[in-house]
């Protein structure tokens, strides 16, 4: 048993990716920006908080900024050393970069898509593209990672009773359903909207690089990161205010790395 933890342990030392692959993913995905917005949104959870909960356990506040080391530490075991070369190699793709630089637009404005999705949509002779975009969508967004933060964050939280009600597993797995029903189309529909000048040749090739085996990596792994960063932060909050009284709800996809 030793030997097997021992080889275990040293696999993970000798091929884990490395920090400064982990820097350079943080860079050309955009999560350094978003991570810093995470940062921002958690620290402005955590203020209100403290000002609306008088009956707060302790004072102590949560540094935010441990969500970005913890971010960067799952991340570096989530993935090998070859596994990010292949994830960092689909970064030099142009078609991916602008499909980056799509989706992390601060101009994004919900109204926004809904019009031009609606429209989009009621466009017969936009059927295919619809159909392509879709299909890019569906590899982006998996069932099972969409459910990472679920079962990995949120899951653990109803199960213990937050709010001081804990729940039935028929509950649980309804929220579940509705969960990832829901993130899929927001995401569905986020596509939709951030491909809307992309031609058909480059979203045929934005497809190629959705389907490959890096692009499943990373999302399993980001979506993993994600969790773990913020587990310990509602750990924290729970056990500090009667977060009962405040609405709390799962991250959304826009709310992490793509």
């Amino acid at each position: 048993m030793k030997k097997i933890l021992l080889s275990a342990l040293l696999s993970t030392m000798l091929f884990a990716a490395t920090a400064e692959q982990v820097e350079q993913y943080l860079n050309v995905s955009n999560a350094e920006e978003e991570l810093i917005q995470m940062e921002a949104a958690f620290a402005s959870m955590q203020n209100s908080f403290k000002q609306r909960d008088t009956n707060a356990t302790e004072d102590k506040t949560y540094d935010t900024q441990l969500l970005s080391i913890r971010f960067r530490e799952y991340l570096q075991k989530a993935l090998s050393e070859d596994e990010m070369n292949e994830v960092l190699e689909n970064y030099k793709n142009m078609v991916l970069l602008q499909f980056v630089s799509a989706t992390s637009s601060q101009e994004y404005d919900p109204k926004a898509v809904d019009a031009y999705v609606e429209k989009l949509e009621s466009d017969p002779e936009a059927q295919n593209r619809i159909e392509l975009i879709n299909k890019i969508s569906n590899a982006l967004y998996k069932k099972e990672t969409m459910s990472i933060l679920f079962d990995d964050l949120m899951k653990p939280l109803m199960q213990n009773g937050i709010g001081g009600e804990k729940v039935d597993d028929a509950f649980l797995k309804q929220s579940r359903d509705n969960y990832i029903k829901m993130m899929q189309e927001a995401s569905r529909r986020e596509t939709l909207y951030a491909a809307r000048d992309f031609n058909d040749e480059e979203l045929e090739e934005l497809l190629k690089i959705a389907q490959s085996p890096a692009t499943d990596h990373e999302a399993k792994a980001v979506f993993g990161a994600t969790a773990y960063a913020l587990k310990e932060f509602f750990a924290s909050l729970a056990s500090r205010f009667d977060v009962g009284k405040h609405q709390m709800h799962a991250p959304s996809e826009s709310n992490t790395s793509r």
